[in-house]
């Protein structure tokens, strides 16, 4: 009977501690990142990145859940193939936000000679792409909002890019509208991180995410959340050619 109940309350225990991954605990967490503009510290990109000043929705925002062991809750999914094209001398687009294990073609339109390089992500590369071809790689080692894989070309030295990659699916790059969405998120406690290479603003904080919840937050960002790190550079990263 003592071997019965502790093998019951091994069983049991494990279970409870596995229970949000396995029971459908999950909420949502969704909204929109904005910039709020001052005067006083006039932003330079904000013609790249904010369509309208009126509502101040930011593009190229990269939002993602942040928290310890993360990647243990996260489902198996098929890896994507995605693209990044080098266009009248910029990476197009700029900041690519993907799965570890997920596929970039990366393209050169131009004319020019150009090169794809990095010493990121554990796997570095120097590749020459000439016009019409692609340079494929896949990307296995997450480095989150902190680690991003940065992209230059030896031959322009304006062009970056960015890819961040994540050992889970909850993170999303904002489009024109600045709005993001996360679903299926495992109830607890989290960081929600934001972070724009392009544009260098860096912004977080804790939200608790609860079961068939949705938590809707609207993210201002400003002059206060800019930085300056070994993951951006200071180059404009929108030049003109």
């Amino acid at each position: 009977m003592k071997k019965v109940s502790l093998r019951f309350w091994v069983i049991f225990n494990v279970g409870m501690a596995l229970a949000p991954v396995f029971a459908g605990d999950t909420g949502t967490v969704e909204g929109v990142v904005k910039y709020v503009p001052d005067s006083k510290r006039p932003w330079k990109f904000s013609r790249y990145y904010v369509q309208s000043a009126k509502d101040g929705a930011l593009a190229e925002a990269v939002v993602a859940l942040e928290r310890p062991g993360l990647g243990a809750l996260a489902p198996a999914a098929p890896h994507n193939n995605c693209t990044m094209d080098q266009i009248n001398y910029q990476f197009v687009p700029e900041t690519l936000a993907i799965r570890a294990g997920d596929t970039v073609l990366i393209s050169n339109s131009d004319d020019a000679l150009h090169n794809v390089m990095t010493s990121d992500g554990g796997e570095p590369f120097n590749v020459n792409v000439v016009k019409g071809k692609e340079f494929v790689h896949t990307f296995n080692q997450a480095g989150g909002l902190e680690r991003p894989v940065r992209l230059g070309c030896v031959f322009h030295g304006a062009m970056r890019a960015w890819i961040y990659v994540f050992e889970h699916p909850w993170f999303q790059l904002t489009q024109k509208d600045g709005r993001f969405r996360l679903e299926n998120v495992p109830v607890g406690e989290y960081t929600v991180g934001v972070v724009h290479p392009g544009g260098k603003l860096r912004w977080s904080r804790q939200i608790a995410v609860k079961a068939n919840e949705t938590t809707s937050l609207e993210i201002s960002l400003s002059p206060e959340d800019l930085f300056i790190s070994a993951a951006t550079e200071s180059q404009d990263p929108k030049p003109k050619h």
